[in-house]
């Protein structure tokens, strides 16, 4: 199988199979010349990855798939996208969504839960869909904030026992 070199800013040069190139059917939403991309790890055991621009060295997105953070998400392809991707197989559908993390403080990253990627693995075909469905957002917390995660944890006493 043939490998192709993509050059990229945060991890520099990578090889990667010439079947793991994704290809675009439609572009994702403001970055409409790119159309070739590659998916790379974060790290080991990580729920990110990066969908990286294979043309453009700088231009890599932050991914992942929702359910990893326990957010049920599900929703319906249309016929027309089952076509233009060529799906055959459900199983072969692969979602993920783009996921924003402030510099300031990376425990407020949020997913774009209302235009998530399709994949289709078989013949590696994507495109980014926008949902009409009110139920989702452009900036879903991905973390539970604080008010929340210490409602959910036992209070801690500083009492001590004697």
């Amino acid at each position: 199988m043939s490998t192709v070199t993509i050059d990229t800013s945060r991890f520099g040069p990578v090889e990667v199979s010439e079947a793991s190139i994704i290809s675009f059917v439609s572009p994702i939403l403001g970055f409409e010349k790119q159309r070739r991309y590659v998916l790379l790890d974060h790290s080991e055991n990580s729920p990110f990855k990066w969908l990286q621009a294979a043309e453009t060295p700088e231009l890599a997105f932050v991914v992942t798939n929702p359910k990893f953070f326990n957010i049920p998400y599900e929703f319906v392809m249309p016929d027309e996208v089952v076509e233009k991707l060529g799906v055959t197989e459900a199983e072969d559908v692969v979602v993920f969504t783009i996921v924003n993390i402030p510099n300031d403080n990376p425990t407020l990253m949020t997913a774009n839960l209302l235009a998530p990627i399709v994949v289709n693995q078989s013949n590696m075909q994507a495109m980014q869909m926008v949902l009409n469905d009110k139920h989702f957002s452009t900036r879903t917390r991905l973390l539970p904030d604080d008010s929340q995660q210490k409602a959910k944890s036992p209070a801690t006493s500083h009492h001590e026992k004697g």
